[in-house]
């Protein structure tokens, strides 16, 4: 089937849909600075609550104080705002989500949009799930890295840059690994992997899982790594069970079309037998079934 070329209709919606992006991205980058602003006025309580973990740590093995240090001239004034950029990005991430379905809602059947208004506050909710998760159990790993530090007879110390890298980092990618879920569902809603196919390759998703941890967590050590991948395990066959609950949803829902199709003599490209098939159906609607198409 040879290709339609496009029209200046086509040109023009491509051009109003970049200039729609560009606002919406202003509006995102608005919201980060406005939140950034409001965080660098508790930039002094917001360092207390990070250096929390680490001095309950040094506390849980005997000492008494933790000293900090900045060695640099403007190491207080980088860090401030680091811990600005950071939180502000933490507040408004629904809203960065907000934007990010308004742009892409009008291309989404009504079904679709269903899932998507799902999966927002879901997505949310995993993110600073894994951040409250990381922050909880942080204590452990510093009092583990302290009592070694004790061991030898050494007395610990932290520049504050280094420690609120690690934590930072933590945090960021302890937030984004929870997403996990979201991730493995997504690949099944678009017919890449199935729930047979995830449980059989458990043993595999473990090694998986323990590489990531390995990179993404700041610290290598076997503490911070086994406590990190834990709920990464947990997650990964949780993914699985509601992939498979899906699954029997969507084979009742392909049932039922195809006897509507059966019935009304039409065949309707479906996502469940052809996910390729079904996006280029998308793309490419019929003259005269598009708005039906998209109402559906």
């Amino acid at each position: 089937m040879r290709a339609k070329p496009k029209s200046v209709d086509d040109e023009l919606s491509f051009l109003e849909h970049l200039d729609e992006l560009r606002a919406r991205i202003m509006r995102m980058l608005l919201y980060w600075f406005a939140a950034a602003s409001g965080a660098w006025y508790f930039r002094g309580p917001l360092l207390e609550v990070l250096r929390r973990p680490a001095e309950v740590g040094a506390r849980s093995i005997g000492a008494e104080t933790l000293p900090f240090r900045i060695f640099e001239p403007a190491g207080g004034f980088m860090l401030a705002m680091i811990i600005s950029m950071v939180t502000g990005l933490i507040v408004v991430s629904p809203l960065i989500l907000w934007e990010l379905w308004g742009f892409i809602k009008p291309a989404l059947r009504k079904r679709e949009q269903r899932w998507v208004v799902v999966m927002i506050p879901a997505a949310t909710g995993l993110f600073l799930g894994g951040v409250v998760f990381s922050y909880w159990v942080s204590p452990m790993f510093f009092s583990y890295l302290f009592g070694i530090n004790k061991s030898m007879g050494v007395e610990s110390e932290l520049t504050l840059t280094s420690y609120l890298t690690f934590m930072l980092k933590l945090l960021l990618a302890s937030g984004i690994s929870f997403e996990l879920p979201l991730v493995i569902m997504f690949l099944s809603f678009v017919g890449i992997v199935r729930s047979s196919w995830l449980m059989a390759k458990w043993r595999h998703a473990i090694v998986v899982i323990a590489i990531i941890a390995a990179v993404v967590t700041p610290s290598n050590d076997p503490l911070t790594m086994t406590i990190f991948s834990a709920p990464l395990f947990f997650l990964y066959f949780l993914s699985v069970w509601l992939v498979r609950i899906i699954e029997k949803a969507r084979g009742r829902r392909l049932a039922r079309e195809r006897e509507a199709a059966q019935a009304g003599g039409d065949e309707e490209v479906s996502h469940e037998d052809s996910p390729m098939e079904y996006y280029q159906s998308l793309a490419t609607p019929a003259e005269t079934g598009e708005e039906a198409d998209r109402s559906e």
